[in-house]
C-alpha cells in the first residue's frame, strides 16, 4: 500500500505515538508483503516507489544518495531501529544506502518535511525509519531466500525469529557478489574492465520480558564489502572496502495500564571506509566515523485527549582521516538536545501537535526548532470510504559535517548551522480497496553548504526554494488485479541566483499487477523520471524503464520468483557519468519454514 492502514502504527510521524488517523504530517509505509511482491532486494529499491523521494543509484556497492522533497542527502536522518545511521567520516554525515538488504526489514516508514523538531539536525528533508522484523508468534521461524541473475549475480541469506514465553529473538544473515558490467558511462573512452562487486553480513536482535512492565532488548549488525568503482565517466580499477556495523542497548518501561511509558537506548554506527588507487597509500586510503548516542524518551497519556512527550538526546561524532588524497585530521563534535511534543484532540478526530527541540552543538551553540500540525479525520464521508485532512509547518536546521569543517584541502571552518522552514498540506483517502495521497509542500533552505568548483572548497550560499506536489494511489478493483502509482512534481530554485537547481522536475513510478491464478503473480512496473541538470559533471536525460515481474507459490511453505528489469534495455543514467544496469534477469526461491517451539532450550 502507498498508504499505511488505519491499523499500522506509525512510530516515526510522532514522538507521542499517534494512530495514524492523527497524524498531521505527510509519511508513507512501505511494508513487507509490497517489499516481496516488488522483488526489491535492497532498502534503495523500497524507496524508489514513495513519493517525493528520489535516488541516485541501483547498482550494488555503488554510492547511492537519497533526496526528499530536492533536499541533499545529507539532509535525510536514517533510523534503524531506533539507530540513527550516519557516517561523521563521510562529507556531512550522511548514511549511504549502498549496502542494507531487506531481507530482515518488516517495514520502512518515510516521514517527509522538516523534522528536526522531533529528531535534530539532518532532519531538513525527513526521515526513513527502517523497522525490522520479530517473531510474531511463539516457535521457531526459518525464512530462507536465494537468487541468481546475469553478470554472475548471486545473493542469498535467511533469518531465524524465534519467541517463547519472555524471550525473543531474530538472527539474520545475507550475502550479495555480482561481476559487473563496468560501472562507468563511456564518455572518456570505452569501458572495457568490468566492476564486480560483493557483500556479506549479519544482523540480530535479542529481547527479554524480565519483569511484566519491563522489555530489555539487544540489537546490531555488520556488514562487510569490496566494491570495485569508476571515477566520472571514465573506466578505472579503484576498489573500496567498507566496514559498517552498529549496536544498540534498549529498556522499555509501562505503567498506568500503558499510559505512561519510558525509553532508554544506547547507540553506536561505526563505518570505516578504506580506498585503493593510484593516488592512496600502499594500505589504502581511510576514512573512520562513529557517531555515539544516549537518548531517553517519556511518553504520557494523563487524559484520553492528551499525548506527551519529551526527552533529551547525548550525541557524539568522531572521525579519523589518513589518506593521500586530501590528508589527515581527527575530529570531534558533540551535540546535547532536550525535545518535547504534545497531541491535543479538542473536539472529536481533530488532532493538533506542537513540537520543540533546543540542540546545543560544542562548535555553534545552540540552536531551536518547532513544528505544529493539525489533522482532521472524517469516517464514513461517503459509504465505505474514510478521509483525512492535514497540515503541517515547521522548521529544520543542519549542522555542518566534519569533512566539511576540518578536511585540510576541502574544509571550511567558516562553515554555520543551515536553517529551514516549510509547510505542506494534503489530504489522504481510504474507500473500499483503494487508497490516495495527495500533498502540497514547500521548503526554504538558508546558509546551505555547497561545494564550489571554482574555489575547490566548501562555501555558504544564499537561499534555496522547493516546492511541489506528492501522489501515491493503490487500488485493487477486483480479486485480480491490482494498481499502485507514485508521482512528484518538484520545482528547485536557487533564490538568491535565480536559477534552478536542475533537480528531475518528474518523478513516477506505476505498477500494474494481475492474478491469473490463485498461487500466480504477474506484474509491469514503469519506473520514470524527466531530466536532472544538478547531477555532477553534466545533465543527464530523463527516461522510462520497464520492468516484468512474476512470483509463483508452489504450497504453503516454498514460493519461486523472477524478474526482468530493464526489459527494452534502454540506455539511460541517474547520474552522470555512471550507468545503471542493462537488460538483466534473475530467478529465485524464498521459503518459510516452522521449526516447532522453543521448550528445548528454555526447559519448557
Amino acid at each position: 500500500m502507498v498508504l499505511p492502514s488505519l491499523s499500522v502504527q506509525a512510530s516515526a510521524a510522532s514522538r507521542t505515538d499517534l494512530e495514524p488517523r492523527a497524524i498531521g504530517s505527510a509519511y508513507t509505509q512501505v511494508d513487507l508483503q509490497q517489499i516481496r511482491a516488488g522483488q526489491m532486494v535492497s532498502a534503495r529499491e523500497a524507496l524508489l516507489e514513495v513519493p517525493g523521494v528520489a535516488i541516485n543509484a541501483e547498482r550494488p556497492g555503488e554510492y547511492t544518495s537519497v533526496s526528499i522533497r530536492g533536499s541533499d542527502t545529507d539532509q535525510v536522518l536514517v533510523l534503524l531501529d531506533g539507530i540513527e545511521l550516519g557516517d561523521p567520516s563521510a562529507t556531512s554525515t550522511q548514511f549511504q544506502f549502498d549496502h542494507l538488504t531487506t531481507l530482515d526489514i518488516d517495514r520502512i516508514e518515510v516521514l517527509r518535511g522538516n523534522q528536526s523538531s522531533l529528531y535534530g539536525s539532518d532532519a531538513i528533508g525527513g526521515v526513513i525509519n527502517i523497522l525490522t522484523q520479530r517473531a510474531t508468534e511463539d516457535g521457531i521461524r526459518l525464512n530462507l531466500e536465494g537468487e541468481g541473475g546475469s553478470y554472475g549475480h548471486k545473493r542469498g541469506g535467511g533469518s531465524l525469529l524465534g519467541r517463547q514465553g519472555p524471550v525473543d529473538f531474530r538472527f539474520t544473515f545475507h550475502g550479495q557478489s555480482v561481476d559487473g558490467p563496468s560501472q562507468a558511462k563511456p564518455v572518456r573512452g570505452p569501458s572495457v574492465e568490468d566492476d564486480p562487486s560483493w557483500q556479506y553480513g549479519f544482523s540480530g536482535r535479542l529481547g527479554v520480558q524480565v519483569l511484566p512492565n519491563l522489555y530489555v532488548e539487544a540489537l546490531g549488525f555488520q556488514t562487510l564489502t569490496d566494491h570495485h568503482y569508476d571515477n566520472t565517466g571514465q573506466d578505472g580499477f579503484d576498489t573500496v572496502d567498507k566496514d559498517e556495523d552498529a549496536m544498540a542497548f534498549r529498556a522499555t518501561h509501562t505503567a498506568w495500564d500503558g499510559r505512561w511509558t519510558n525509553q532508554l537506548l544506547f547507540s553506536t554506527y561505526h563505518a570505516e571506509r578504506r580506498y585503493f588507487a593510484g593516488y592512496t597509500r600502499p594500505d589504502g586510503d581511510v576514512y573512520d566515523g562513529t557517531k555515539r548516542n544516549i537518548n531517553f524518551i517519556t511518553r504520557l497519556k494523563p487524559l484520553d485527549i492528551v499525548s506527551v512527550a519529551a526527552g533529551f538526546d547525548l550525541e557524539r561524532e568522531e572521525t579519523t582521516q589518513v589518506t593521500n588524497f586530501s590528508g589527515d585530521f581527527v575530529a570531534g563534535i558533540d551535540t546535547h538536545s532536550g525535545f518535547g511534543e504534545i497531541a491535543v484532540e479538542p473536539v472529536r478526530d481533530l488532532t493538533l501537535t506542537a513540537a520543540l527541540r533546543h540542540d546545543s552543538n560544542s562548535r555553534f551553540g545552540g540552536f531551536d526548532t518547532w513544528r505544529g500540525t493539525v489533522a482532521y479525520f472524517v469516517e464514513n464521508v461517503a459509504p465505505d470510504a474514510d478521509l483525512k485532512l492535514r497540515a503541517s509547518y515547521g522548521t529544520g536546521a543542519k549542522a555542518p559535517g566534519l569533512y566539511q569543517l576540518f578536511d585540510p584541502l576541502y574544509g571550511n571552518e567558516r562553515l554555520t548551522v543551515e536553517e529551514s522552514r516549510g509547510w505542506d498540506v494534503g489530504v489522504d483517502a481510504w474507500w473500499r480497496d483503494m487508497a490516495l495521497e495527495l500533498t502540497w509542500f514547500q521548503t526554504d533552505v538558508t546558509n546551505e553548504i555547497d561545494f564550489d568548483f571554482a574555489q575547490g572548497g566548501y562555501i555558504q550560499r544564499g537561499e534555496t526554494e522547493t516546492s511541489g506536489v506528492e501522489l501515491g494511489f493503490t487500488a485493487a478493483p477486483t480479486p485480480w488485479l491490482m494498481l499502485r502509482q507514485t508521482y512528484t512534481y518538484l520545482l528547485a530554485d536557487d533564490v538568491q541566483l535565480a536559477r534552478t537547481l536542475g533537480r528531475p522536475r518528474h518523478v513516477g513510478a506505476t505498477t500494474v499487477t494481475v492474478l491469473p491464478l490463485t498461487d500466480l503473480s504477474l506484474s509491469a512496473r514503469v519506473r520514470y523520471r524527466s531530466f536532472n541538470a544538478s547531477s555532477s559533471g553534466g545533465r543527464t536525460d530523463g527516461f522510462a524503464t520497464v520492468d516484468l515481474l512474476a512470483s509463483y507459490r508452489l504450497d504453503d511453505q516454498w514460493e519461486v520468483y523472477g524478474r526482468v528489469v530493464n526489459l527494452f534495455d534502454q540506455d539511460y543514467q541517474l547520474t552522470y557519468g555512471y550507468q545503471p544496469y542493462p537488460l538483466t534477469a534473475y530467478l529465485g526461491l524464498r521459503t518459510s519454514l516452522g521449526l516447532g517451539g522453543l521448550e528445548g532450550l528454555f526447559g519448557g
